[in-house]
């Protein structure tokens, strides 16, 4: 269950910091408050990629439908490693590693 976002926080910024903000919440697809939210919980949004991307990842999909059953089950699983690699290291946030 998500939790009521009823609280604010306020910070101040210069006329820089706000644009570089902006444009880095923009890349990602984000309103500035889920970005802030997600780097301050120690996520690294990713930046929306292009429509070609997506594209790439179906041919990868369709590559390994045409060699199911025509290579082995080891390459097959490691062509599913390598693309859900790829999915995982472009599309899903990342947790950072806590600052101590």
């Amino acid at each position: 269950m998500n939790e009521a976002k009823n609280k604010n926080l306020f910070i101040r910024v210069s006329e820089k910091e706000k644009n570089i903000i902006v444009q880095n919440a923009k890349k990602c697809g984000l309103s500035i408050s889920e970005y802030l939210r997600q780097r301050a919980l120690g996520y690294m949004p990713r930046a929306v990629l292009p429509e070609i991307f997506f594209s790439f990842n179906d041919k990868l999909d369709e590559l390994c439908v045409a060699v199911e059953g025509k290579i082995t089950a080891d390459t097959e699983e490691k062509i599913t490693a390598l693309i859900d690699g790829i999915t995982a290291e472009l599309i899903l946030p990342q947790k950072e590693k806590a600052v101590v």
